[in-house]
């Protein structure tokens, strides 16, 4: 026993030194980054417990697939022993693509996948030490060449790994505006082609559409040419570029599938039967995802998905200021209205200006209409009397704040209480027990509201008029309507209203007499005239 034992310690040893003498194989290149990295133990064999570097480690985006993993030189694999003999062996792939096995001799590996290389290594030296336990595993996947062609930023040799796909190498590269992204070519070294769609793998996740790449392989990215369009309820409508395998339902997953507000029965789809002549029919959403109808696309297909009406569409009105409870309520067009509102709010405070309750509603009427504003750009003489008249009726159409005196509401003057419109905001003035009078007055101030005070015992209270007080032009400014309006027309006033006593114009000699004298020149020139033709 002992014997056998000194035999096998002296066969690993044997077969150690020739891989050390020649630094395991590697590329001069890969020999010199494991060194670099402290993955070798100082005799060119990287250390069993860094046989793969950071870089590598971040790089894979799961676990290598021995089925489908290739193996080719500058890979490197680390055969694990244990039982009777325990040790790990590294085991380069030489340039040649074989593999170099102590006591063994060498076994090709280059175009094997992972699985058929460790089936072959264990079967191998199996034979040569029985009662050992043996695994082999990949420990630093190889680097090589592959050639990007077409339209990217940085075309010619890219460096790849044995764990990268085509989305990797092409997207380190760079893609033009117009490179497509669903015909990416891959031309491997044995002849065969293959057909890489990245836009349906990200859609989908299908990785059948992102191959992995292969030492020496040619991968050319062409110009968009052919596309589809989807549009309306989908979550991503738009133009989609056509791929080989598109059908209508690739389309409707490409487009982020259908909204919730889709409605099932109302899908068309439109097709050019010539180029100039186009052919729809009508499809249900359940057909196309069950893939009972899933016709193959072409180009220029386009396919329109409707929304249901109305769908989840909720009406809100708002109030706010001195009631209860302010802020957003749900409304049914066309049946709430301005007393319901109060109601949910909760009703008045006590402090609320009844007089004077605000409704801000948007109208449709567009302030960018072209006659409005080429009148607007006029002054009052270059403009008629109808284009004057129409100038004041559109802007009074653009007005979006009307006022409702709540104390006629209650009378029972239902006209005031109107039909509350989606987007409405009520908003409820607090009361100002006052009344403002400015201008010509010897005190202008705030006095304090009387009910059934007249404006003149309102400017007597302010000190009544100045010497250049226009006495017989006093305004009023109405605080629930806004409007302004004559002294004599409005007898008695409201809490917030505006007294404006205006100053009464300078009035010259020639302001009284210049009429009549220019028309007394007038009539003289007539006289003149008419004798002269006599």
């Amino acid at each position: 026993m002992r014997r056998v034992w000194i035999l096998a310690l002296l066969a690993l040893a044997a077969g150690a030194a020739p891989l050390r003498a020649q630094g395991l194989d590697l590329p001069q290149e890969r020999a010199d980054e494991a060194r670099n990295s402290g993955m070798t133990d100082g005799l060119g064999e990287p250390n069993a417990d860094r046989a793969v570097p950071d870089t590598w480690r971040d790089a894979l985006a799961g676990p290598v697939d021995p089925q489908r993993y290739r193996v080719g030189p500058g890979d490197v694999l680390r055969l694990h022993m244990w039982g009777r003999v325990s040790r790990s062996i590294s085991l380069p792939v030489s340039p040649e693509g074989m593999l170099f096995l102590p006591g063994s001799g060498t076994l090709p590996a280059a175009g094997k996948t992972l699985a058929e290389v460790r089936a072959a290594v264990l079967a191998a030296m199996g034979r040569e030490f029985r009662g050992v336990g043996m695994d082999l595993r990949l420990a630093i996947p190889r680097a090589f060449r592959v050639y990007l062609t077409g339209q990217v930023k940085t075309p010619g040799p890219v460096r790849a790994s044995g764990v990268d796909r085509v989305a990797d190498v092409v997207r380190r590269s760079g893609l033009l505006d117009d490179a497509s992204e669903r015909h990416i070519e891959i031309l491997r070294q044995d002849g065969s082609r293959e057909i890489a769609d990245l836009v349906l793998f990200l859609a989908t996740g299908d990785a059948s559409m992102n191959p992995p790449v292969s030492d020496g392989d040619v991968i050319q990215v062409p110009v968009r040419k052919e596309f589809v369009y989807a549009n309306g309820a989908v979550a991503r409508p738009g133009r989609f570029e056509l791929g080989t395998k598109d059908s209508l339902h690739t389309l409707l997953r490409l487009a982020g599938g259908p909204m919730p507000a889709a409605a099932d029965n109302r899908v068309l789809l439109m097709r050019w039967v010539s180029p100039f002549q186009a052919e729809s029919g009508w499809v249900s959403l359940a057909d196309i995802e069950e893939r009972r109808v899933n016709p193959k696309l072409q180009e220029g297909d386009r396919f329109y998905i409707y929304f249901v009406p109305q769908y989840h569409q909720q009406h809100e009105a708002t109030i706010l200021g001195e009631v209860s409870r302010p802020g957003v309520f749900p409304i049914a067009e066309g049946r709430d209205r301005l007393s319901h509102i109060v109601a949910s709010a909760g009703g008045f405070l006590p402090t609320a200006d009844l007089s004077a309750v605000s409704i801000l509603r948007r109208n449709n009427v567009s302030a960018e209409d072209p006659e409005l504003q080429r009148m607007m750009r006029l002054s009052r003489s270059d403009m008629t009397t109808s284009e004057y008249a129409n100038l004041r009726t559109r802007l009074a159409s653009l007005r979006e704040e009307y006022r409702v005196d709540w104390n006629r509401l209650k009378e029972n003057d239902e006209s005031l209480d109107l039909l509350l419109r989606d987007g409405d905001i009520v908003r409820v003035e607090r009361l100002v027990s006052s009344i403002r009078v400015d201008g010509e007055v010897r005190n202008p101030g705030m006095l304090a509201y009387r009910p059934g005070l007249k404006v003149d015992e309102y400017i007597e209270q302010a000190g009544g008029f100045t010497n250049r007080a226009w006495t017989g032009n006093v305004r009023i400014t109405r605080a629930v309507t806004g409007q302004t309006l004559p002294a004599k027309n409005t007898p008695t006033l409201g809490p917030g209203d505006f007294v404006w006593v205006p100053e009464k114009h300078d009035v010259s000699f020639w302001d009284v007499t210049g009429p009549f004298l220019t028309a007394a020149a007038q009539i003289a020139a007539v006289v003149i005239a008419v004798n002269s033709l006599k």
